[in-house]
């Protein structure tokens, strides 16, 4: 079956999903795990690269959906729109966590999906309460803030750091993404301006959220920018020091300690993969290869180093061990392993 970069294949069949991805985003490789461990067919879906620090930020405009910079984001057809005498309407999902709720729900044993797959189609999802609170506790955990890989990879612990970080892709990545930023933003801005719809009292309408969505991550962005080109001065450059040093050195330890005893083991809930896991391995493995670690049994003991000697625990050693054996950690996270590290700059 031959499919074209929108989706829809080329003999007129039903169009497929299109899940929009960039090899260096780490939650990227989240909900193509997924795709692998249910067992969905290559040919049921596409995996549609953008940029978007190269301002490459738009889906076909048949979709009628602008990504605002937001990888991954999965479009999909919806089913009572999919008849050959009716035009294709889609949706879109643009936080990991629902796309993978969704590619879970979507293919199961009970859903009826007709699949072109041979393989099992596991139910992800916690089967009970205790479960779904670990699961949710886990991933809770690896989404925080202050164990952001993406923050990681920007980190800088002292002046000859942020010297060779600066001149190389974390530097360069930010100026690329300073300047779509601004783009995302002009556009989003221009469509308030244009739009027709008034807002009631007290709310705002989906293209002022979007501005001001874009407002806060530009900010951001422009912060560490700063500090990157010599704009923060030197007290502002100090105090990122020193919140990149204890990153390193205790909010990444207590996140693996938290880990440590989350862990049913093998893997998160037990024997099985569950949602948890792919969240957690695509989380480890970006850290592992910030740390120059490489993608197998032995890349988890590169962090070590960096983290003031703290030692894993057995769990998260075996948890890691188990994943690397796996064939979609193979097919997802081993080929994008050497797009990490040169992100990360050391």
């Amino acid at each position: 079956m031959s499919v074209s970069d929108n989706g829809v294949t080329k003999n007129g069949a039903l169009p497929k999903a299109i899940l929009y991805s960039w090899p260096t985003s780490v939650w990227s490789t989240v909900p193509q795990l997924c795709l692998h461990e249910k067992g969905y067919s290559s040919d049921e879906y596409v995996i549609k690269l953008v940029d978007i620090t190269k301002g490459e930020n738009f889906a076909p405009s048949y979709l009628k959906i602008n990504l605002n910079g937001t990888i991954p984001t999965l479009v999909v057809p919806t089913l009572e729109t999919t008849g050959n005498d009716v035009d294709t309407k889609y949706r879109s999902l643009r936080d990991t966590i629902s796309i993978c709720d969704f590619l879970d729900q979507a293919r199961s044993a009970s859903s009826g999906h007709n699949s072109h797959s041979n393989k099992p189609a596991p139910t992800l999802a916690p089967a009970t309460i205790e479960g779904k609170g670990i699961s949710d506790e886990i991933i809770n955990l690896i989404h925080l803030y202050t164990v952001d890989p993406n923050f990681v990879a920007l980190a800088v612990r002292d002046e000859a750091e942020l010297k060779q970080k600066a001149t190389r892709p974390p530097g360069k990545s930010l100026a690329q993404r300073r300047q779509a930023l601004r783009q995302y933003l002009d556009e989003a801005k221009q469509a308030v301006a244009n739009s027709a719809v008034v807002p009631k009292e007290g709310s705002s309408t989906w293209e002022q959220k979007t501005v001001n969505f874009l407002e806060e991550k530009f900010k951001s962005n422009e912060q560490i920018w700063e500090l990157y080109n010599g704009q923060s001065g030197d007290d502002k450059k100090e105090q990122f020091f020193e919140v990149c040093r204890k990153t390193w050195t205790e909010s990444l330890p207590n996140a693996f300690s938290r880990l440590e005893g989350l862990i049913k083991g093998p893997f998160a809930l037990g024997d099985q993969i569950s949602l948890a896991d792919l969240h957690a391995i695509s989380w480890l493995t970006r850290l592992v290869t910030i740390a120059g670690g490489p993608p197998d049994a032995s890349g988890i003991d590169s962090l070590i180093p960096h983290m003031s000697g703290y030692k894993f625990g057995p769990k998260v050693r075996e948890f890691w061990s188990e994943w690397v054996q796996r064939e979609s950690f193979k097919l997802v996270l081993v080929p994008v392993s050497g797009d990490f590290e040169k992100m990360s700059g050391l």
